[in-house]
């Protein structure tokens, strides 16, 4: 019973060691304003929703904490949007994020996106060099999202 417990978490710490080894692809994302959001070699800080709660989350912390010019911090901030219905994405999720101060890289095909570390009900936040995913932390909520980024902000 001791060694197959040992096993399973030398196992759960081997596959947490190699999410962390990951490299993402880099490649161009079109924001709210269909402008280009490229993840590229520049970004040090990848800041990721993949539910909607958490993207309420984003918002209020970076309205918060006044942060509009994420590229001037080497920071991007994707969104995961493909699990919307296009009608809904076109007639009311877009139109109220073109109102948002920051720019939001939209990932609509999840294809694009589907190896990327993430838990559920959580906003993940990456820290990058290179692409290479250096430290993966995630949030459950608001505050702890708010405090974490303006940490990054001192």
């Amino acid at each position: 019973m001791l060694k197959n417990v040992l096993l399973i978490v030398l196992m759960s710490i081997g596959i947490a060691g190699a999410g962390l080894a990951q490299t993402l692809d880099a490649q161009t994302f079109q924001d709210q304003w269909d402008q280009p959001a490229a993840l590229n070699t520049e970004v040090e800080w990848l800041i990721f929703s993949h539910h909607k709660d958490g993207a309420a989350w984003v918002k209020e912390s970076l309205d918060a904490l006044n942060i509009k010019d994420l590229q001037a911090r080497h920071w991007l901030y994707v969104a995961d949007i493909s699990q919307m219905p296009g009608f809904v994405t076109r007639l009311f999720a877009l139109p109220k994020m073109k109102d948002y101060a920051f720019p939001i890289a939209l990932v609509r095909d999840e294809a694009l996106i589907g190896n990327w570390p993430r838990d559920d009900e959580t906003v993940s936040v990456y820290r990058l060099a290179d692409l290479q995913i250096e430290e993966v932390s995630n949030f459950s909520s608001q505050e702890e999202l708010q405090r974490f980024l303006a940490g990054m902000t001192e």
